[in-house]
């Protein structure tokens, strides 16, 4: 999200402070940054403070020239000095605390910019510039509602700040409203026709309303005003690969790495790989979360064949799955505050996860494959299938569900797009059915609310860092049903049958109504529906699922007996 400079006063002071005419220097520089010339307001600002001038003036617009350079390491700490050595009233004509808290932001020192910020509001409370830029904090802060309030704030000081338009409908779009996002984008858009987060937003907005054409030509437009900006690339190619153009999508896909820095991790320092057969090992590499690798992880057996040999860098929880399921590759822990594993050092190449669909599958029929490529530890899996028929007593067998009701990342821009557990009371009501929790965390109260309906617990596994554990449960399991979690995917990498609860469009879909990922996973998409709705249709075609599941057992029982 954009910030907000302070509105300099032209001799960069106010109050009592020297006029403009007493330094000329001063004046030059900040006429030249006016200009849009930073690099020569620079010439003038560096002998100056070479020279000893401290005064927060000079420090105030030496700030806002490294800044306007996108300097933010040298800036900060030139403005934290002034902020600390500036009068209150000097602080807040020259918008000390505001600079200081944008540097900080632009350093990806967030938590540190917000009471930086709320210093500079305090010191000018009607500044609509403080508000917006608190704004912009908090919304990266992930607390939407605080967020929300501050841009609104920011607006109603002033309608015409663009920023704050900008930061509004990326605010209403992080909370899942499009509808109100599109109209503040279109209004910081009808001031500012380039802005290139409102641009993003407009684009985003769109493609969540289900707009896909006129998403195309949004994030089109995007593009062609901003042609080098890696989040605009990025989000067409997710756009692409949502409508099925594999082509375009991948191509693009590979902006995601700089489009979002903090989310991805770094790039070894090696050549990236193109597919090729290689005299050493391939390093293939987690980039995201549990969930993205476990997806991408499908394109792993091939990868290893192409290359000829490989390391695999994985989550920590994930080595012993993947050491089954890749026997011809090293497989290591991620340390990422460590040094690598010594096997790295032996790799002459790097692919990340995420670009290797773009190296091998070019076309949904690249796909097909078997229906699970990971494989639990048979004996925690006969453990499971013990606990599992315990739970029928010496009543007939039922259905055994897994039951994952939400993300475990407890985030504010989640919380709207979420379940309850209360939400799959008719799946929880169903005769014949058992359902366990594949929930992490404490999910005490929400069981306890609904009595004997609620599903059953095994307090005793750690559903979150025991992957081997989870794994064999799954295993056992005759369906899961879940959100979309890492929980989902490592039952789909197990051929577990799944059914997926979306929201929006489902980018990992591909353009069809499946994740061809996982050829065992059914998608249930809500898109405008109320959730509890589509809840009520999964519950309903459960009876379906459970007389398949009797058939095949009966079959399986007949040729056990044959045999």
């Amino acid at each position: 999200m954009p910030e907000n400079l302070t509105r300099p006063r032209p001799d960069e002071g106010g109050g009592d402070t020297l006029a403009m005419g007493d330094d000329p220097s001063l004046a030059a520089a900040a006429s030249l940054l006016g200009a849009g010339r930073a690099d020569a307001a620079w010439v003038l600002c560096r002998p100056a403070l070479a020279a000893g001038a401290r005064t927060p003036r000079w420090l105030a617009l030496a700030g806002r020239v490294l800044l306007a350079l996108d300097r933010p390491a040298e800036a900060e700490p030139v403005l934290a000095l002034a902020a600390g050595t500036a009068r209150p009233g000097e602080a807040a004509d020259l918008g000390l605390f505001t600079l200081w808290g944008v540097a900080l932001r632009r350093l990806g020192r967030v938590p540190q910019a917000e009471p930086v910020l709320r210093m500079a509001l305090r010191l000018s409370p009607g500044d609509a510039v403080c508000h917006s830029n608190l704004a912009a904090v908090l919304r990266a802060l992930d607390r939407l509602a605080e967020a929300e309030d501050a841009a609104r704030a920011a607006l109603a000081l002033d309608p015409g700040l663009v920023n704050g338009h900008v930061n509004l409908a990326s605010i209403l779009m992080a909370q899942g409203r499009p509808r109100l996002a599109l109209d503040a984008s279109h209004r910081a858009l009808a001031a500012e026709p380039t802005q290139a987060e409102a641009l993003y937003t407009r684009a985003a907005a769109l493609q969540a309303l289900g707009d896909l054409n006129g998403a195309a030509q949004a994030w089109a437009a995007g593009v062609r005003a901003h042609p080098t900006d890696a989040r605009l690339a990025f989000g067409r190619a997710n756009l692409d690969l949502a409508r099925g153009d594999l082509t375009a999508g991948w191509a693009g896909y590979d902006a995601r790495l700089a489009a979002e820095p903090q989310r991805f991790r770094a790039v070894p320092k090696l050549p990236a790989w193109r597919g090729q057969r290689l005299d050493g090992p391939l390093l293939i590499w987690r980039e995201q979360g549990l969930g993205d690798e476990l997806m991408f992880a499908t394109c792993y057996a091939a990868a290893i064949t192409a290359a000829g040999s490989a390391v695999v860098r994985c989550d920590p929880r994930l080595v012993g799955l993947f050491s089954r399921a890749f026997p011809d590759a090293r497989v290591v822990a991620e340390a990422r505050d460590a040094a690598p594993a010594p096997a790295e050092g032996r790799a002459v190449a790097q692919a990340a996860a995420g670009s290797l669909p773009g190296l091998l599958r070019g076309h949904l029929a690249d796909f097909m494959g078997p229906a699970g490529y990971l494989r639990a530890r048979d004996d925690l899996g006969t453990h499971w299938r013990r606990r599992l028929a315990d739970l029928d007593g010496d009543g007939a067998r039922t259905l055994k569900v897994g039951l994952c009701w939400r993300s475990g990342l407890a985030i504010e821009s989640r919380a709207g797009r979420q379940s309850d557990l209360a939400d799959w009371a008719p799946l929880l009501s169903l005769p014949g059915v058992t359902v366990v929790t594949l929930m992490y965390g404490d999910t005490e109260g929400e069981r306890a609310a609904l009595g004997p309906m609620a599903p059953r617990h095994f307090p005793e596994l750690d559903q979150r860092d025991d992957l081997d554990g989870l794994a064999a449960l799954l295993s056992c399991l005759d369906l899961v049903v879940t959100a979309p979690t890492a929980t989902g995917e490592l039952a789909g990498a197990l051929g577990v049958p799944v059914w997926r609860l979306a929201g929006e469009l489902d980018v990992t879909c591909l353009g069809t109504g499946a994740r061809p990922w996982f050829p065992t996973m059914r998608v249930f998409r809500a898109g405008p529906r109320d959730r509890r709705d589509v809840i009520r249709d999964m519950a309903n075609g459960m009876a379906a699922f459970q007389n398949a599941g009797m058939t095949k057992r009966a079959q399986a029982s007949d040729g056990e007996g044959a045999f």
